[in-house]
């Protein structure tokens, strides 16, 4: 269920005892559960110690670390956490500026109770609406999202982390296991530009700064070359409860893949020492890699494993 009034909990942050204790009796006769605390350390830790907060509400201006400090922890942390701030005319300025960094509104002082709870429920509800979207994915049975670019057009860190977005919401896995399948689709969109349609050696990327910059140049080179730049990149993604497959077809030459694949549809572990980045990352997390004959499309599936 989401989140009633009275299972939703504040986390105040001020280092006015007035202000502390107007907010946090305010708030709890409105039915809310509230944390009060005088620094952004101390909520830091409440932060850590397993509290599910709904919101956090700062002021700017605290001592030790700023208002601003404790809201970028809180989006590196605890990305969906909404924080709005508390602000004097003197650092209006500031934040406004900090809405550019996730902060989801701000209130300035003094100020009266009435137009910081419109704030605050204007907040959740938002928040709300956004666990609701979130949890339909859960429900979902079956996902197949097919994409074609331009080699020049495709944005590989875009693309594997909106498909990566759609595992963490469906639940596939815990979150950190979908940041390495995002690098594995990252990994693999990047070989398909690079070595596929762009045709770049694949000796020419190593450790050697020089081998680097002559391999960077040629890839700039024929990113600005038609015959290069326009070939197509098509990607087909399917995912359900049990597995996810990642398909990329690039429109290059392809490439002699059948000594890398043995039977298993395994990467073959003699040969790590022949093959770049993307293929280790993928023979330790991908169960099974397919190729086309002429190997210019490769497929990754992937089985759910519950723990």
């Amino acid at each position: 269920m989401l989140q009633t009034k009275e299972a939703q909990s504040i986390l105040v942050v001020d280092d006015e005892e007035l202000i502390i204790n107007l907010l946090a009796d305010y708030f709890s006769d409105l039915g809310y559960r509230v944390t009060a605390v005088k620094d952004a350390e101390k909520a830091i830790e409440e932060l850590n110690n397993g509290h599910n907060f709904s919101l956090v509400l700062t002021d700017i201006n605290l001592p030790g670390k700023s208002g601003l400090d404790l809201l970028k922890i809180v989006k590196e942390t605890k990305e969906d956490l909404p924080v709005v701030l508390l602000t004097g005319m003197k650092t209006l300025d500031t934040a406004i500026s900090a809405l550019k960094s996730g902060a989801q509104d701000y209130v300035t002082k003094p100020f009266d109770l009435a137009t910081i709870r419109k704030v605050v429920e204007k907040v959740l509800r938002l928040r709300n609406r956004s666990i609701r979207k979130v949890r339909i994915y859960e429900k979902l049975q079956q996902l197949k999202l097919s994409f074609q670019f331009k080699t020049v057009e495709l944005d590989p860190d875009a693309v594997s982390k909106e498909l990566a977005g759609f595992l963490y919401k469906m639940k596939f896995a815990p979150e950190e296991e979908i940041k390495q399948y995002e690098l594995v689709f990252t990994e693999t969109l990047i070989n398909g530009i690079e070595h596929g349609n762009l045709e770049l050696p694949s000796s020419l990327k190593s450790n050697d700064f020089l081998q680097m910059a002559e391999f960077e140049e040629l890839k700039e080179n024929r990113l600005q070359d038609p015959q290069y730049a326009n070939r197509k990149i098509s990607i087909i993604f399917e995912c359900n409860s049990d597995l996810f497959s990642f398909t990329v077809r690039d429109e290059g030459p392809g490439f002699d893949w059948k000594k890398y694949i043995n039977t298993t549809h395994k990467i073959v572990n003699d040969n790590e020492k022949s093959y770049g980045r993307g293929f280790m990352i993928i023979q330790h997390l991908i169960d099974e890699v397919y190729f086309n004959e002429t190997g210019n499309t490769i497929t990754l599936i992937k089985q759910r494993y519950n723990q």
